[in-house]
């Protein structure tokens, strides 16, 4: 045998064994048991796993004729669809590795909704740095709460992470007031600790009830505690 056979076999050799790599990893990823899907910014859900198809009942095609907000409109409970838009808020105006959230999703010939546990990360960048695709995993969380306690829990940390993303609006001297506000100090105390006028201190307490929808300071104090203030 040549040196050039001995050089094919060791070539054939390596991608026989590459092969066998990629569809142990194939199947991995196919059979894992959790939603895994990319999506891009411009053009949504460009791919998922067969677990994803199989626990909410759309496949890839259907996902990408329908477009990801309607089909996220179709699995996802009314009261949850913040979750999948606040993903992409999240990596597109603030930094972060992840991001995470428990929102409730349903087969399409189901009337039942599940809990999920939702995370993301950035996947792909532009050339400018910003992101431009999210890979997103969602796990069934409802088989692994069997108690109350467990979902209660659950439900209180997913609230802490949407508030957080809320104040994460805010700006830098408004999260400072805000803080200062869920500690009970009052716009004068404030003015005095931050070299302000107390006008100055209550315009920016009405721009930080109107940014984070709350009506009076009582629900300000609750939504800024939960996130950690205080």
């Amino acid at each position: 045998m040549t040196n050039k056979d001995l050089g094919k076999d060791e070539l054939l050799r390596k991608l026989e064994a590459l092969q066998e790599k990629c569809d142990f990893l194939e199947r991995v990823v196919q059979e894992v048991p959790a939603n895994i899907y990319l999506s891009d910014f411009k053009e949504g859900v460009i791919w998922c796993n067969k677990t994803n198809e199989q626990s909410l009942g759309y496949t890839l095609e259907e996902i990408k004729a329908m477009g990801t907000m309607e089909y996220m409109r179709q699995i996802v409970h009314l009261e949850d669809l913040n979750i999948p838009k606040d993903s992409v808020t999240h990596y597109q105006e603030y930094t972060g590795a992840e991001y995470g959230g428990m929102f409730r999703a349903k087969h399409k010939e189901q009337d039942t909704y599940k809990w999920f546990m939702g995370w993301a990360k950035a996947f792909c960048h532009e050339q400018d740095g910003q992101v431009k695709s999210i890979i997103c995993v969602d796990v069934d969380m409802s088989p692994r709460m069997n108690t109350e306690k467990q979902l209660i829990e659950a439900l209180r940390e997913n609230l802490a992470q949407k508030n957080q993303l809320l104040i994460n609006r805010l700006s830098k001297r408004e999260k400072e007031i805000l803080n200062l506000v869920c500690k009970g100090l009052s716009s004068q105390a404030i003015a005095d600790q931050l070299f302000l006028s107390v006008h100055t201190v209550n315009t920016h307490r009405r721009n930080i009830q109107a940014s984070l929808g709350t009506s009076n300071v009582a629900d300000l104090v609750v939504l800024g505690k939960e996130a950690g203030l205080g």
